[in-house]
């Protein structure tokens, strides 16, 4: 069997196994087309409405081309169909609004994966058992715990599939032209040393050119103030959820208790529940919330669906006062209307193991030894100062309040 999906990133992709498509076909997976894979930021670039799903797709087929180089074709056909599942699948656990979403609940979206994987009454499971695979050898790779440490690699590492696709993929559907990733010379060069993946030193500016790429694109697209005022306005509708919660509010939308009870509670939204959440559900959940009995969440709501987000905007301690009376005085809770971002700086390249995982980018050189990256690269050790630049003081509260 051959299926082809054309995409509009890397062209035509082939699948070539049942167990692939059945995969794809799965309601698990065909949730992914109801989740955006840049959450808000489609209110500042108004063509990133692409899905996870299609991310997935993609990723799929970078690892299945990383497998046709010559190192690689010596790795066993039972690894290689882990290694594209883990591929196909790292995804499968996001929620609503992708990353944002985890922002609200008790859990990252890769235990949901894993939850989701191995769930023996789950159609992923009894596809995988139907085909002889292991579910826990695909949660190995995710988990960067598999013993052929390069499958975890492709899969997970500072340089994988993952950022390839989602840079080219991000770039092309924002407009932007900052990701250009020469990726068929990268996998054309590709090696396997000490379990490795390793690059020669003739591809050092394309990978500089892929982590100067990733660094254009937090600045410009996944910490643009848009996207992040998004983010923090849909935090501060949720908050308020839970403080309603806790004085014993009666919303009008029961969907409200039946997915979120769990997290009102400090505990996990079941694997069952979870997968019944996606973009369109969430979207819908917030739109009545217009309609509850408080004035407060009825508006965070309508800020959400009208595009009316928190605005950010640097802030001295006298503005700040000012803004927060302002507010009280407009019977607006300083606590939902006036937030201080949390400082993440870009992690743009950063080598050595962590998190238990070997993040270090590998070049070798013509004496056939093996170095990161940084030995070779000045700008390598410089995208690691990225991560020291000054932070401004800034926050987010309503524009109207400017």
């Amino acid at each position: 069997m051959e299926k082809v999906f054309r995409d509009s990133v890397h062209g035509d992709i082939f699948i070539n196994e049942e167990v692939f498509m059945e995969i794809i076909n799965s309601p698990e997976m065909q949730r992914l087309r109801r989740i955006l894979q840049l959450g808000g930021s489609q209110y500042a670039y108004a063509g990133a409405t692409h899905t996870r799903f299609t991310h997935c797709i993609g990723v799929y087929h970078i690892i299945n081309q990383f497998l046709k180089t010559p190192d690689f074709l010596k790795i066993p056909h039972k690894d290689r169909t882990a290694v594209l599942l883990a591929g196909l699948m790292h995804d499968i656990g996001h929620g609503p609004f992708s990353h944002t979403f985890e922002k609200i609940g008790n859990r990252h979206h890769e235990q949901y994966s894993a939850d989701i994987i191995t769930n023996p009454s789950g159609n992923i499971s009894k596809i995988l058992k139907k085909h002889k695979i292991n579910p826990n050898d695909v949660v190995a790779i995710l988990e960067g715990k598999h013993p052929v440490k390069v499958l975890n690699s492709l899969v997970s590492s500072q340089l994988d599939a993952d950022r390839i696709d989602y840079l080219m993929r991000d770039s092309y559907y924002c407009g932007v032209n900052y990701a250009a990733v020469d990726i068929e010379f990268l996998i054309r060069n590709v090696k396997i040393i000490d379990d490795k993946i390793v690059f020669p030193k003739k591809t050092i500016h394309a990978i500089e050119s892929y982590l100067l790429g990733r660094y254009h694109m937090y600045k410009q697209v996944y910490e643009h103030q848009l996207s992040t005022g998004f983010d923090v306005t849909f935090q501060n509708w949720f908050k308020r959820l839970l403080d309603l919660n806790e004085l014993g509010h009666e919303f009008k939308d029961s969907r409200i208790k039946k997915y979120f009870s769990a997290i009102f509670n400090g505990q996990n939204i079941s694997t069952d529940l979870y997968l019944n959440l996606d973009d369109f559900t969430m979207i819908d959940i917030i739109k009545n919330s217009q309609l509850e009995n408080d004035h407060i969440l009825s508006d965070l709501g309508s800020r959400i669906i009208n595009r009316n987000f928190l605005k950010l905007k640097e802030a001295d301690e006298v503005k700040i006062r000012e803004i927060k009376n302002m507010l009280k005085e407009q019977g607006k809770d300083p606590k939902y209307y006036f937030t201080e971002p949390i400082s993440k700086k870009p992690n743009i390249y950063r080598d050595g193991v962590i998190e238990g995982k070997d993040q270090t980018i590998y070049i070798v050189d013509k004496n056939n030894t093996v170095k990161s990256l940084t030995k070779f690269s000045l700008l390598a050790n410089t995208v690691k100062q990225f991560e020291d630049e000054k932070i401004v003081k800034k926050f987010f509260f309503p524009k109207e309040f400017m």
